[in-house]
């Protein structure tokens, strides 16, 4: 049984190796994402409101925007981006009444 564990691991290995430099998977920059929405017309939308840009800048840092990958489907969903309004608009009318 451990030899079999040995062996999933091993292979898990070689695999994270090739993936990584042959295949040269890039993962994503948080502050190239972070620029790139921040030149959405949407996004500067949002900005505008001062109580929005708080939880913006609150999510940045140790929130949904702190993820780059969650980042990344901001911008290529739509589905994923209208949550994220949603979820901004519901903290803010929260924030806001109590």
């Amino acid at each position: 049984m451990l030899f079999l564990l040995l062996c999933l691991l091993t292979g898990a290995f070689f695999i994270e190796l090739i993936r990584k430099y042959i295949f040269m998977e890039k993962k994503p920059n948080h502050e190239e994402l972070w620029l790139e929405l921040i030149r959405q017309e949407w996004f500067q939308e949002l900005l505008e409101n001062q109580e929005m840009k708080d939880w913006i800048n609150s999510d940045k840092e140790n929130g949904l925007l702190h993820d780059p990958n969650y980042i990344r489907k901001i911008l290529d969903k739509e589905m994923h981006r209208e949550i994220f309004i949603r979820y901004l608009t519901d903290k803010t009318k929260v924030n806001k009444y109590g």
